[in-house]
């Protein structure tokens, strides 16, 4: 597996897994093409076989970064993508400054919400419905 920077171009694949996942943020090959040109914006891809098998994307600025959008494909879950790029944006985020990072995650992705406790993360809130179907989100922070 390889982990590297998502381009403009990966767009239409981003969006294709993000539909895969309902729980991670619904961008659309748009809201890809945006966020991926922003000066910001840490977007990271997982690819196999040339193939787009998940993301996780990050925005940085003045040593504070915040996760905005993790997904995997539902037929790589558990084969380390999400941990992979989760390590890489941290060390992206340490790299370029960061001190902080901060996400929010809906209360029932519990298997996002394990990853993010064995990476470090701890939750310091919770948004009551948040999302659109009413569902809480809980506010996790891990310090770099």
């Amino acid at each position: 597996m390889k982990i590297r920077p998502a381009t403009a171009l990966d767009a239409p694949e981003l969006a294709r897994v993000e539909k895969t996942q309902p729980l991670c943020a619904q961008w659309g090959e748009k809201g890809w093409q945006s966020e991926v040109v922003q000066p910001s914006a840490r977007v990271w891809c997982a690819e196999e076989n040339g193939e787009i098998v998940g993301f996780a994307a990050l925005r940085l600025a003045a040593g504070l970064g915040e996760i905005l959008n993790v997904g995997v494909r539902p037929d790589w879950v558990r084969r380390g993508v999400g941990f992979n790029l989760l390590t890489r944006l941290l060390r992206e985020a340490k790299e370029q400054g960061g001190e902080q990072i901060t996400l929010e995650v809906n209360i029932r992705n519990v298997a996002a919400i394990s990853l993010y406790s064995k990476m470090g993360f701890a939750e310091v809130g919770r948004r009551e419905k948040f999302y659109h179907n009413n569902e809480d989100a809980l506010l996790l922070k891990k310090e770099l």
